[in-house]
């Protein structure tokens, strides 16, 4: 998938030269992340906006312009899915990525759809009642890899969410985004993926 992807979708791809954050976007104001990236090996991010189930219905949004590769009810821990292809400009590192958005209560969008900065692609959920309400989401170097483990020792593949959206904001790179992460005893009560 990956040699046919590079060959036949990526040129086909808009350029996503600004990214903005998957929840209260342009910049996360308002949101938390409840468990950060590679902490106990964890391969994304959890953000939500509220404590227990409140940020349940919450809008998640496209964080650039690009390609929806999966949608799709996993009916297990990773509940609603939606896989996204993004292709940054030349010369940018890495050419190209693949976001995870996971857990969702609805989605928005069909396999195939290309989708704009901004676009609301579904909604924060609960995977049918097994967290309490947020986002996991993940930033990938390689397309086609699945749903994936959510938690493993390395991290090759991988790069951390906020990170990525902060080095690809475009003209708004000197722009801090606004999520605060918990320390682990500020998160009694955050919906997380433990």
């Amino acid at each position: 998938w990956a040699e046919f992807f590079a060959a036949n979708i990526l040129p086909s791809l808009p350029v996503a030269d600004e990214f903005d954050t998957p929840l209260r976007p342009p910049d996360g104001a308002g949101a938390v992340i409840s468990l950060p990236f590679m902490e106990a090996g964890h391969l994304g991010e959890d953000w939500t906006t509220a404590k227990g189930d409140a940020a349940l219905g919450e809008p998640v949004y496209s964080v650039a312009d690009g390609w929806v590769s999966v949608a799709q009810d996993f009916e297990n821990a990773w509940g609603k899915v939606a896989f996204i292809c993004y292709r940054l400009p030349e010369g940018r590192w890495p050419p190209f990525v693949e976001v995870m958005v996971a857990q969702l209560d609805s989605i928005d969008v069909k396999p195939g759809q290309f989708v704009k900065r901004g676009q609301r692609i579904g909604t924060v959920g609960n995977a049918n009642g097994t967290y309490e309400a947020h986002l996991h989401w993940e930033v990938r170097q390689t397309v086609g890899m699945g749903v994936g483990p959510g938690f493993q020792a390395g991290a090759s593949g991988w790069l951390g969410p906020s990170e990525f959206i902060s080095a690809h904001r475009g003209d708004r790179a000197t722009q801090p985004l606004l999520p605060k992460v918990l320390g682990k005893t500020e998160r009694d009560g955050w919906g997380t993926d433990y």
